[in-house]
């Protein structure tokens, strides 16, 4: 049974940048009752938020795009790490919930959840222990992992025989590519590797799994070929495992893949009539949150002709000018510490002065980022004044959510309607 009690009765304190610092008694189950609003001065800058009606959309959006594919979605909590969010996209009828760690995983089960996909190799020893005591520990949980060498076969092996029994540890075989990431690098090396699962007495070989976001290509067009030309091995791979008997004792054979971006392959390549017992599964992570830079421009529910069918940036970040040094030139009060900037730096939108939202338009554009100061150009036309509030969205949601500790839930008008902790 799923419960976020802990997180709602947990009181709003200096611990949380962004929040007032003597709030008192608020909670974070109802910091939407104290009538707070971002723009109103009720918030600390810098603060990074979520619009609520941006979040609910796109869970529901995305649920629906795996119901009308035939796609099972286990979205990956490692761009969160929020029980809050994983539990409304259990809710939306999410199959599982992917994490990247054990620590990630031992977060998810502490708030209820039952199925996992470690997304990974499981091959240090505390961590194979910890999967293994959890199983047995509790007759309903299901952790999934991966494997991708006879070494890490025989790692999990080892520890989980001196264990003297227990369920079998169910695990997909990843498939790699050449200069990527982990996965086996040719078919015959994942088949004779889900030959030697299928020998283990503790391992059970549940499928085949693959990441084909490290696919390359200079062009989208070379790296859509990339893609599918991994899918296609995944495919081929799991029907020569399954011609060979391999899955004859599983229930269910699950093949996984699909990112954020590639999902549409996925269900264009692996879905449809295939196998009965074959469950395809994507793991996209960031589609809840979505950008206004790389998703904006690539994700398949990025730009489906109607607003209604397409994704929407959730994540604001708003902050204080605090100098307007120079023409041209002026210094807002965040940096490094608080947004993303691996992919691409910040992308103001808007400046809210005197109860007015005025919209940007490339005007003003980040052009570096000390640990707390974002170095501002100011296109002339634009006139921008020390206090200003300035908002701006986000490239890359996963590396910013760990940035923060708590995130304001805003409704539309930037009321404070609740509030989203993670566990980073």
């Amino acid at each position: 049974m799923r419960d976020l009690s802990p997180i709602l009765d947990e009181v709003i304190d200096y611990r949380y940048k962004g929040f007032p610092t003597d709030s008192g008694t608020v909670t974070i189950g109802n910091v939407g009752e104290q009538g707070w609003n971002l723009l109103s001065g009720d918030l600390l800058p810098p603060v990074m938020a979520l619009k609520e009606s941006a979040v609910a959309h796109n869970i529901a959006l995305m649920a629906g795009y795996c119901r009308e594919n035939g796609l099972s979605l286990a979205p990956h909590a490692k761009t969160p790490m929020a029980p809050q969010i994983v539990d409304a996209q259990l809710d939306a009828g999410a199959w599982a919930v992917t994490v990247a760690t054990v620590q990630q995983a031992a977060v998810m089960r502490a708030f209820g959840v039952t199925r996992l996909l470690i997304a990974n190799e499981v091959v240090d020893r505390s961590t194979i222990r910890w999967v293994a005591g959890e199983m047995e520990r509790c007759p309903e949980v299901e952790i999934i992992s991966l494997v991708d060498s006879l070494a890490g076969v025989c790692i999990l092996s080892e520890e989980l025989t001196a264990r003297h029994g227990g369920r079998p540890l169910p695990v997909l075989v990843e498939l790699g590519t050449p200069g990527g990431r982990a996965g086996c690098r040719s078919e015959d090396e994942a088949l004779a590797l889900a030959r030697a699962v299928h020998q283990s007495p503790h391992l059970a070989l549940a499928g085949m799994e693959l990441y084909e976001g490290v696919a390359r290509g200079t062009t989208i067009e070379e790296r859509l070929a990339a893609v599918d030309g991994m899918l296609c091995t995944l495919r081929t791979v799991t029907d020569r495992a399954r011609h060979e008997g391999l899955f004859d004792d599983a229930g269910e054979i699950i093949v996984s893949a699909g990112g954020s971006l590639y999902f549409d392959r996925v269900a264009a390549l692996l879905g449809g009539d295939w196998d009965p017992r074959i469950r395809v599964v994507v793991r996209s992570g960031s589609y809840f949150a979505h950008d206004v830079d790389s998703y904006q421009e690539f994700s398949p529910l990025a730009d489906r002709g109607g607003a209604s069918d397409q994704l929407q940036p959730a994540m604001e970040l708003w902050s204080t000018v605090l100098s307007v040094p120079e023409p041209g030139r002026a210094i807002a009060g965040f940096g490094k510490r608080d947004s993303s900037h691996d992919l691409s730096l910040p992308f103001p939108f808007a400046v809210y002065r005197e109860g007015e939202i005025m919209p940007l338009s490339g005007e003003v554009t980040v052009e570096a980022l000390n640990d707390q100061h974002a170095f501002l150009r100011v296109d002339p036309s634009v006139q921008l004044c020390v206090g200003d509030l300035l908002g701006s969205g986000i490239s890359h949601p996963c590396t910013a959510f760990d940035k923060w500790r708590l995130l304001p839930l805003v409704d539309d008008d930037y009321n404070v309607v609740g509030a989203i902790k993670t566990y980073f």
